[in-house]
């Protein structure tokens, strides 16, 4: 009957340290797949807006040397796993903060290739809409509002750091259209080519004197906005 006892105990010890074995390797499991899990979620918004740039044949992003490091992590811990199970258990094995670090250079990389890109594609698509001419055209009030509007506008998109999905993207597309649409209404319908250049000129050197033709000047004088204007002698 002792013996009987005594064994059932041993059983019991050996359940209870087996039992308490599983618990904490659940709990490393969870640990690790909850590191996968973040690094994960960190990186998908951006996979999302590189979707969106590669969509439109933005290709011009390199992410090959900070993915391979990613991919050599994720290839060695499925190696490990498939030759023992109980590999990721081990901490000097599964390293997450690594793991943590590689995603995390990998988002400050793409982060800054998608801001540049997205700059330089924007810039491409964008009418050159020289703020101090606005504001002397802002003078004139026929203009006023359709200025007004190109402001808001012009604002509003490069305020935008990069899109982040393809919604975002069609967005600031629609408005880059709408931009092209009141300053293009601006500039060919309402101003003569030859105010136009004149006040480009103006604007940012000084205008050489050539350019103040009796036409630019009578629409000058006409609107009320000679003062702000300035001209260059040679």
């Amino acid at each position: 009957m002792l013996l009987e006892k005594s064994q059932e105990l041993v059983e019991l010890s050996q359940r209870r340290k087996s039992l308490q074995n599983f618990v904490g390797n659940l709990k490393t499991i969870q640990t690790r797949q909850k590191q996968i899990a973040d690094a994960l979620a960190t990186i998908q918004p951006l996979v999302e807006a590189l979707k969106a740039f590669r969509q439109r044949g933005i290709n011009n992003i390199d992410l090959t040397h900070k993915a391979e490091s990613i991919l050599s992590f994720v290839m060695n811990a499925e190696e490990n796993l498939q030759n023992n199970s109980e590999w990721i258990l081990d901490n000097k094995n599964f390293k997450g903060n690594i793991l943590k670090s590689h995603i995390e250079n990998l988002k400050a990389t793409l982060e800054q290739q998608l801001s540049e890109v997205w700059k330089s594609y924007r810039d491409q698509q964008m009418p050159s809409t020289n703020n101090e001419i606005l504001n002397l055209l802002a003078k004139v009030e026929a203009f006023k509002q359709t200025v007004l509007q190109i402001q808001i506008i012009d604002k509003k998109i490069k305020n935008v750091i990069y899109p982040k999905n393809n919604a975002d993207f069609t967005i600031c597309e629609r408005e880059i259209e709408q931009l092209k649409y009141y300053w293009n209404s601006l500039s060919s319908d309402e101003v003569p080519e030859a105010v136009l250049h004149f006040l480009r000129a103006a604007a940012n050197q000084g205008a050489p004197l050539n350019l103040l033709t009796s036409e630019v000047q009578d629409w000058i004088n006409q609107h009320g906005i000679s003062d702000s204007l300035k001209i260059r002698l040679t």
